[in-house]
């Protein structure tokens, strides 16, 4: 049995899973629809900067705990970047963007690097960034890149929650 969507049905849906996304994360979400190749076609149209561009409206937020440190957020306590301005390399959300970028558009590491630096380029005006995932999981990393007393694999939402 084959379903026909109309275009505002299409239009619709689109702007629900979004919604969703905003609201539950792109897992859970791409879970309703069966997956996150399901979800990067029916909400993005197979189109992996349409979903970069629905994180265009981020409020920029000076970090208060690392003065070289910008955080991309839309609520506090659940920041989906960190510009480190010093070393220009932004740090993205593995869970909420950088894996669906791999996983429901089948982008490689390098793909996903060049449209995450062309996206924050056009949309953040940081041209010439380099761009990596960073997992809220898995920060020990960045604690001993940064000097980060305290910040292991188990305080993994320091990143997240950054002030």
């Amino acid at each position: 049995m084959r379903i026909i969507i109309t275009e505002n049905q299409q239009s619709s849906l689109q702007l629900k899973l979004k919604k969703m996304i905003k609201d539950i994360g792109v897992k859970k979400t791409s879970n309703v629809v069966g997956g996150f190749e399901n979800l990067a076609k029916l909400g993005f149209n197979s189109n992996p900067m349409e979903f970069l561009n629905m994180f265009n409206d981020l409020y920029v937020v000076q970090s208060k705990e690392r003065p070289n440190w910008v955080l991309f957020r839309y609520k506090k306590g659940n920041n989906m970047m960190v510009y480190d301005r010093e070393n220009n390399e932004v740090h993205i959300n593995y869970r909420d963007i950088w894996e669906f970028l791999e996983d429901g558009f089948g982008l490689n590491y390098s793909e996903t690097k060049k449209l995450t630096q062309e996206w924050l380029g056009e949309t953040y005006n940081l041209s010439g960034v380099t761009t990596q995932w960073i997992s809220p999981q898995g920060l020990g990393w960045l604690g001993d890149k940064y000097n980060l007393n305290g910040v292991t694999t188990r305080s993994s939402r320091f990143i997240s929650s950054l002030d």
